[in-house]
């Protein structure tokens, strides 16, 4: 039989020694013989019945091995271990143990528990976030102690922030009343029930419309409209979101500054062509382009790119070629005005923020990101299936981050589009203005850069070439969807402003160019 391994890890003065004891004290274990593997000594002493918990302390200043633990099991023959790590130490070092095929023949890991300290939470986090990290990421189960003096916001402001860092974790806390640990309430049935209202109310919403007066055709072009910007834009963000997984995850961040020219132009001109290796379209760039700044890529680049790479993606040049077979000049003058205009705002930018400004939301947070295994530090030594598991959750994280944007992006745009038509503008015969409205509908249609060729194609007849390009060249760049998504994820003030520059430079160049 394979003995039971139970790794207990936390702070110092967290509650390991008394939680062990607890565990020590249960019936069910009475029958056991216990080792208890100390590499931390507090002031509580290990519970010792009747011979049956035999107490190891490692003194040396060293990583527990294997060796060590076959040598406690041949003399000792326990049926569980439990191991009181060091809080200041990697727990990855313990787990590492048992996952090693000889290990695996005679223990098994049965449960992780990290101890944590309600009143001390913020503190050490701010201080020592990537320790607690990495433990509440590698743990089954987290015990909350001390929280008898602290507000309810708080505990579930802390109750947030270890299901942010770890979405399957059971979550307890010591309750001083029953003198037991009792289990708290989950944040996940709160954002499934969350989850669930939103989608009974899109149903109630829905069904209204469908029995009111207003007019059939009405509504399914509506319904229509709003599904389809879903089903474009979906694809891209999980793709975007993979893609800043893989970058946020895998890549350190002194290797990805390897590739980048100090030259805040020669960066910008890189960046403006780097959509051609990553085919994502305008919905994709936002979490990719988030990942990339958190990393520490100059804003000026990050915006360049998230500008230029829906224009030079591929599969949008190759959807503008088969929308304008006879007319290859449309498909140059699209990535070329993409590519100048995407560089103009990205020196503008940087020129209008400062080297350390700070325009994410929550990038000043203690925590760097939710998911947790973006510090600098847990890359450093983690295996291949850790970081494969790390970019899933991640990836998780930045998709639904940015999906509930774009389903109120896509929900006004088709609102929008149902209101303003070509049947009830009157169509100027000026240039400039031409332009300047086949741009403000190419913000309100939310069409992704991949298919809004062919739906360019049709305003031909009523617009000129010019003016069209307007909607090819700003549409792709910013939309109704994208502002929503860059309002949740940007610094409001600075979202504005780049939105201005955009048009502003936008009209400038596509005056001048066509």
């Amino acid at each position: 039989m394979k003995v039971e391994i139970e790794i207990v890890t936390g702070l110092l003065e967290s509650g390991k020694t008394k939680f062990i004891n607890s565990i020590i004290d249960d019936r069910d274990l009475e029958e056991e013989t216990i080792v208890v593997i100390q590499d931390e000594f507090g002031e509580s002493e290990i519970n010792t019945v009747e011979n049956k918990v035999i107490v190891i302390k490692n003194d040396i200043d060293e990583n527990i091995k294997f060796s060590f633990i076959q040598e406690i099991i041949t003399k000792y023959f326990p049926d569980r271990i439990f191991i009181e790590c060091n809080g200041m130490k990697s727990v990855n070092s313990i787990i590492e143990i048992f996952e090693d095929r000889v290990a695996k023949k005679s223990c098994s890991i049965d449960d992780i528990v990290t101890l944590i300290d309600g009143k001390t939470f913020r503190l050490y986090l701010k201080n020592m976030g990537s320790i607690i990290n990495e433990n509440t990421l590698n743990s089954k189960t987290v015990i909350l102690n001390n929280t008898e003096d602290i507000s309810k916001d708080e505990l579930d402001k802390i109750i947030g922030d270890i299901n942010n860092l770890n979405k399957t974790i059971n979550i307890l806390k010591y309750d001083l009343d029953k003198e037991e640990y009792v289990n708290v309430e989950n944040f996940k049935d709160t954002n499934i029930f969350k989850i669930f209202l939103f989608a009974l109310a899109l149903f109630g919403v829905t069904y209204f419309m469908s029995r009111t007066a207003i007019e059939p055709g009405a509504f399914k072009k509506f319904y229509t409209q709003f599904m389809s910007i879903l089903i474009e834009g979906i694809p891209f963000i999980l793709i975007g979101s993979f893609v800043s997984s893989i970058i946020q995850v895998c890549i350190p961040r002194e290797k990805m500054m390897n590739f980048i020219p100090k030259n805040v132009f020669l960066s910008c001109l890189v960046a403006s062509v780097a959509g051609v290796f990553l085919p994502i379209c305008d919905c994709g760039t936002i979490p990719v382009v988030r990942g990339l700044i958190k990393k520490g890529l100059s804003i000026s680049t990050g915006i360049t790119f998230m500008l230029a790479a829906p224009l030079v993606n591929p599969i949008a040049v190759i959807s503008t070629i088969y929308a304008f077979p006879q007319t290859k000049s449309i498909v140059i003058t699209r990535v070329l005005a993409g590519i100048i205009i995407a560089i103009i705002v990205g020196l503008i930018v940087n020129l209008i923020t400062k080297k350390d400004e700070i325009i994410l939301k929550n990038q000043e947070d203690i925590v760097d990101c939710e998911c947790g295994y973006c510090t600098e530090e847990y890359l450093k030594g983690t295996g291949l299936k850790i970081k494969i598991s790390g970019v899933f959750i991640h990836a998780g994280d930045e998709f639904f981050a940015v999906l509930k944007y774009m389903i109120f992006g896509a929900l006004i745009s088709s609102v929008i589009q149902n209101v303003i038509t070509l049947d009830n503008i009157n169509v100027p015969s000026g240039k400039f203005a031409s332009l300047l409205i086949m741009m403000a509908f190419a913000f309100i249609f939310s069409v992704c850069s991949t298919s809004d060729a062919f739906i360019a194609k049709g305003f031909l007849d009523e617009f000129s070439i010019g003016s069209v390009m307007g909607f090819l060249v700003v549409g792709p760049m910013i939309d109704i969807k994208n502002t929503i998504m860059l309002f949740g994820n940007f610094k409001r003030a600075f979202v504005i402003k780049l939105i201005a520059i955009i048009f502003v430079v936008s009209s400038v160049v596509l005056m001048v160019i066509t």
